[in-house]
């Protein structure tokens, strides 16, 4: 890459760095300590609207904020065109969602849905107007003032949270948390861009933003209907409180990975977009957004697998115990994550969502059989069932990036074997550490540090380049 275009790269993930660690870490605190008070039922009721927010996202969004940021002569008209669709489509939906909340709350055996469910309605309106400011900062590559927006959100909504669990409002403390979180994000987003849309519509801007966005629409909705799955089938099949120990284990494994994901992806789209057109840019700018991710990732989720238990015990107590297979389980599906994305993202940059939509069409069939093909035999099976379509739909994904860059499957499990291998020396010999103490607090405290010391010596023996690469980072040089 050009000196411009990694010096771009570096200082675009170093504060999405700061950003989404920060957050991560001011998240886990309080939601530790809001998860110590509140019953795991409480999230459970949480969980069961998740699908259904989830699918109105997905049409609020509509891929045209991609569609923005993948377009380089995107103009004011194309910003206010993506605003005034977001906004009616917020609206559409909220409507849509009040009307259908009795019907939810019966479907599910509780009551409590309905009030939940039309408070919570009201993130959709207020996400609705921030699409386009959205897309625009992440265009210009403005990712410190989206760092500071993020961390200061995540504190003060964090403080609302806990203050109203300690106070006794149960699962309201967790609605109100996520309601007062859109709200100060979008007035801070609005002081710092001080942007007002056009009074214009532009139908042929509609219509190149759809023939992008559309696609992604098709693809996320199909893939955000199976992602949310899960909660309904156990919500429906078992009770609100398996939803909870479900939820609580999924939100482990996939605390890393999404931060992890956040971080690289919200970089690399907008920068990849820039050299879309040169083959070989492109290959190596892939290279590096899929190694680096990785080397980080994945000592963790091996981390997450040896040590699941005294974590659990240590930061939730142990009536969330039940939780601990589920989570160990569902770190082995986070292990394809990362992959899967990646190599989307190269489709998304070409400008080939339609191969995108093709590919979900083909994958999802395989996914919703075995959903319901585990349901028998219980959650664990359905976890496990998750983890093996993970590996399905990272085999499919690879397809194209072959075509594309010519950096298939193959290149790529050998790409990545070094780093996997020493993940998972460093998590047996985590596991180790469980033997050598009777206290879940020492166990956990000398499997993070055995853990880390030892995968920092693989990698300098191995003289691995990636830990160069996460040094150059954290200096941002």
């Amino acid at each position: 890459m050009s000196s411009s275009l990694k010096k771009k790269a570096v200082s675009g993930v170093a504060w999405t760095s700061i950003s989404y660690f920060a957050q991560q870490i001011v998240q886990f605190i309080i939601g530790v300590a809001i998860a110590r008070i509140l019953d795991p039922r409480d999230y459970g009721i949480i969980g069961m609207t998740a699908i259904f927010f989830a699918i109105a996202t997905t049409f609020v969004n509509s891929g045209f904020g991609s569609a923005l940021i993948q377009n380089k002569n995107r103009n004011e008209t194309d910003y206010a065109t993506c605003f005034y669709f977001n906004v009616l489509v917020g609206v559409l939906f909220y409507m849509i969602l009040w009307f259908a909340s009795p019907y939810i709350a019966e479907f599910y055996r509780t009551p409590i849905l309905k009030e939940v469910i039309r408070v919570l309605g009201l993130t959709l309106l207020i996400n609705a107007m921030t699409v386009s400011q959205s897309a625009r900062m992440t265009a210009e590559m403005r990712f410190k003032e989206l760092a500071v927006i993020s961390l200061f959100t995540q504190l003060v909504t964090g403080a609302v949270g806990l203050i109203l669990a300690y106070t006794g409002w149960g699962v309201w403390s967790l609605v109100f948390q996520q309601l007062s979180s859109c709200i100060i994000g979008s007035i801070i987003l609005e002081f710092i861009l001080k942007w007002y849309p056009q009074r214009a519509f532009s139908y042929a801007s509609f219509k190149h933003m759809f023939s992008y966005g559309g696609k992604i629409l098709c693809s996320s909705l199909i893939n955000t209907i199976y992602d949310n799955l899960y909660t309904l089938v156990i919500g429906r099949a078992f009770s609100a409180k398996e939803v909870g120990y479900y939820n609580r284990g999924n939100q482990f494994s996939v605390l890393a990975t999404n931060t992890i994901l956040s971080i690289f992806m919200k970089v690399a789209f907008p920068l990849m977009a820039e050299v879309q057109d040169d083959t070989e840019k492109l290959k190596v700018a892939y290279k590096k957004f899929l190694r680096v991710p990785i080397f980080v990732l994945y000592p963790v989720l091996f981390g997450l697998i040896a040590l699941a238990k005294p974590l659990v015990l240590v930061l939730l107590g142990e009536k969330w115990l039940p939780a601990v297979p589920l989570l160990q389980v569902l770190c082995i599906a986070s292990f394809f994550d990362p992959l899967t994305h990646i190599n989307l993202n190269i489709l998304y940059v070409k400008g080939r969502t339609d191969l995108v939509l093709r590919l979900e069409l083909i994958k999802k069939p395989i996914a919703f059989l075995l959903l319901f093909g585990m349901i028998p035999f219980g959650i664990w099976w359905l976890c496990f069932g998750k983890a093996v379509y993970g590996f399905i739909a990272y085999c499919f994904n690879c397809y194209y990036t072959g075509k594309f860059i010519n950096f298939g499957f193959w290149k790529q499990m050998y790409y990545n074997v070094p780093v996997l291998l020493k993940s998972g020396s460093m998590g047996a010999l985590c596991y180790g550490c469980l033997y050598l103490f009777d206290k879940p607090l020492m166990q956990l405290m000398a499997g993070i540090i055995v853990g880390i010391v030892i995968y920092f010596v693989m990698s300098v023996i191995t003289k691995d380049e990636t830990l160069n690469d996460v040094k150059q980072i954290i200096l941002k040089k």
